[in-house]
């Protein structure tokens, strides 16, 4: 049997986990923790190929799960829906979503972000088109 990257949602809206779990499952294994501190927890004892944070959460802000998830060499895509967040993500050199953004963009960033990991793209241009939004058709 082939291993499945392994995807952790960090997110505190439980709907927006349901629609991100259901949009991954079927090509990636996912894991969801709803704090800061549970993700923290769960880096330190489990592997994560990818960690899809959410920039605000009810214990923190999601760069301290950045920070961390990027020292243990996992790919990290921020996101948040909040304006004045947004506009620090797109000066970012991370890879980000802004919400709402479409199955298909979600896919996107996750493969190009894991390629990045491996060194095989280079640069800092996400697709971060918020037109196809979760939910809609893809």
């Amino acid at each position: 049997m082939t291993s499945r990257c392994h995807v952790l949602i960090v997110e505190d809206d439980p709907l927006i986990v349901d629609v991100l779990v259901a949009s991954l499952e079927l090509e990636y294994r996912v894991s969801s923790v709803n704090t800061v501190g549970a993700a923290l927890a769960f880096l330190r004892t489990s592997h994560a190929d990818v960690v899809l944070i959410d920039s605000i959460l009810p214990d923190g802000r999601g760069t301290e799960v950045a920070c961390f998830a990027d020292g243990l060499g996992a790919a990290v895509i921020e996101m948040s829906g909040y304006p004045n967040v947004m506009e620090d993500l797109e000066h970012s050199a991370r890879p980000h979503l802004l919400k709402p953004f479409g199955v298909q963009v979600l896919h996107s960033t996750i493969g190009r972000a894991l390629r990045r990991v491996d060194g095989s793209v280079g640069g800092t241009e996400w697709d971060t088109d918020a037109t196809d939004s979760l939910g809609g058709a893809s």
